[in-house]
């Protein structure tokens, strides 16, 4: 699918931020473009995936993978350049 926002810039960059954040949709090559001196359209490709709910989270060191975390409803944002913060829960089948 394709998804395309336009608007005030300070309000469509924290909508796209916070949509970003959706454990079920994927974001390919998006696209900026300013229309005017305040406005911005936003266009990318989307994959809608409304049955997974399990993501892996791969934490690496030097390239390298060194934990792999299965976690459910996963939410993700960068809070700084090159800093994310990932949430969600974390199960064991074997627990009881």
């Amino acid at each position: 699918m394709k998804l395309s926002v336009q608007g005030q810039a300070d309000e469509v960059e924290p909508f796209m931020d916070e949509l970003k954040q959706h454990p079920y949709i994927d974001f390919h090559h998006e696209e900026v473009q300013e229309v005017s001196q305040h406005q911005v359209c936003i266009t990318c490709d989307i994959d809608l995936k409304p049955l997974r709910r399990v993501k892996i989270v791969e934490l690496l060191k030097d390239g390298e993978v060194i934990v792999k975390m299965p976690l459910i409803d996963v939410v993700h944002g960068e809070i700084e350049e090159g800093k994310i913060i990932i949430a969600g829960k974390s199960f064991d089948i074997f627990a009881g």
